[in-house]
């Protein structure tokens, strides 16, 4: 890794980037330099480490996060796993769901789907409306 990089980073930034012994959690609030630390963590990692690409796994919580990974990283290195918390679990739960009576097809419901998906079987089944809109009132 370039050292001018490292000096890029506080020091808090540069000890998660160096430390090399064990998993790491990033824990740090919104534009607080998340994303930047590990894609210089990675890059320490394959660089100056030789760990193998394919070994790293990088999960974020926003899709712009992993959409930046992607963009300084993937092109450069194919890494086993970029990507949201949420698409990590689904993939691992598309791979070996069947082991929990699980179909590779199941479908993941935002908040709107579920909403959408209640009223339409209350609707179905004749509820009285009174009772529908207060369980919609938030």
């Amino acid at each position: 890794m370039k050292k001018n990089f490292l000096e890029e980073l506080n020091s808090s930034q540069k000890q998660a980037v160096l430390y090399i012994k064990g998993p790491s959690i990033i824990l740090a609030g919104a534009g607080s330099g998340k994303t930047r630390v590990l894609i210089a963590k990675v890059l320490n990692l394959i660089e100056n480490h030789f760990v193998d690409p394919k070994k790293i796994l990088m999960i974020t919580f926003t899709n712009k996060a992993v959409e930046e990974m992607k963009k300084r990283i993937g092109f450069k290195y194919s890494l086993g796993f970029v990507g949201t918390f949420h698409s990590f679990c689904a993939k691992i739960l598309r791979l070996d769901g069947n082991k929990i009576n699980l179909k590779k097809n199941f479908l993941i419901y935002d908040e709107n789907d579920q909403l959408s998906l209640i009223k339409l079987i209350l609707k179905n089944i004749n509820l009285n409306k009174k009772i529908y809109s207060c369980l919609f009132f938030k």
